[in-house]
């Protein structure tokens, strides 16, 4: 009887960076709703849990929260609160506009949307593995994809299957797309941004404070061409933007130190911005082992969660 190959699908699950990532969890920095048993605290008070505090009394309140002992002692109502346990929603938010298709011309080099489609897969990898619950946005004028976040393995692999049919096309507007974003993730959690954030770093940081300030906890790496970030170019060059197609000739050698000044601003912008919202920011290149930026990442949020 014949079987339905996996191979495909699991592209992106390269058992090198999965094994560098062994026993690292990406732990929330901040309290999380749902209401499945994981490793996560909730927002919201239950009732037979664990014993948080208490709070006085309002209208409103169950009465049977009230702690009658207390009221004996204080003369004053109070409420017992308790905490109750969830899983959390991690979603991927990827940038699949033209931009993340540059190609260097070492091409043993993963593109950017390459090097993203890794970062989402381990980490959708890693979330599933720990019972929680990973979703996938993509985008690039628009929102493309929209898989929400789900427990299970069958949807950890549509995700996958997905990845694997991603292209790059289409020009960024990433301000509207995490407008959009904000309205539709009713429930908080984690949004991975991946995305070389180009256009206006004031908008985007904007629109990252947008979705902190509706309770999600926000991680950004923006994901740069090592060409990009060094500028090797030396030779008269024709230069096209890979998004609106517009081109221009011109010689690097003289026009590097003003590119360089620019990238740099323009850089400081998004990550300052990113850390001053309150979300976490990586800058990444894409020389750089996915596997080594993971776990770095991972370790630190793992020892500021203590």
């Amino acid at each position: 009887m014949p079987t339905a190959s996996v191979v495909p699908v699991m592209r992106f699950f390269d058992p090198n960076i999965l094994r560098q990532l062994e026993n690292i969890e990406l732990v929330a920095k901040m309290l999380v709703e749902g209401m499945y048993a994981s490793r996560h605290r909730s927002p919201y008070y239950g009732y037979s849990v664990e014993f948080v505090d208490y709070r006085e009394y309002s209208p409103g309140d169950e009465p049977r929260l009230i702690d009658w002992k207390v009221l004996a002692r204080t003369e004053k109502y109070f409420v017992k609160r308790f905490e109750m346990e969830s899983n959390m929603n991690v979603t991927c938010l990827l940038d699949v506009s033209a931009s993340m298709g540059y190609h260097s011309t070492d091409r043993n080099r993963l593109t950017k949307l390459e090097y993203g489609n890794y970062l989402t897969a381990s980490l959708s990898y890693l979330v599933a593995r720990q019972q929680d619950a990973p979703g996938l946005i993509t985008f690039d004028q628009n929102i493309r994809d929209f898989i929400p976040a789900k427990q299970g393995e069958r949807h950890l692999y549509s995700l996958l299957a997905r990845l694997e049919q991603l292209e790059a096309a289409g020009e960024t507007d990433i301000v509207g797309v995490l407008e959009g974003v904000a309205q539709r993730l009713k429930r908080r959690g984690i949004i991975v941004v991946i995305s070389d954030c180009y256009g206006d770093p004031e908008a985007f940081v904007d629109g990252i404070g947008h979705l902190r300030a509706r309770g999600h906890d926000v991680i950004v790496f923006q994901v740069l061409d090592h060409d990009e970030i060094t500028f090797p170019f030396s030779a008269l060059t024709s230069f096209r933007d890979m998004e609106t197609s517009v081109q221009l000739m011109t010689d690097p050698a003289r026009q590097r130190r003003i590119y360089m000044d620019r990238l740099n601003r323009f850089l400081n912008a998004v990550g300052t911005g990113c850390v001053a919202c309150g979300a976490d920011y990586r800058q990444v290149d894409t020389i750089q082992p996915i596997e080594l930026v993971l776990r770095e990442y991972l370790l630190y949020r793992r020892q500021q969660s203590r």
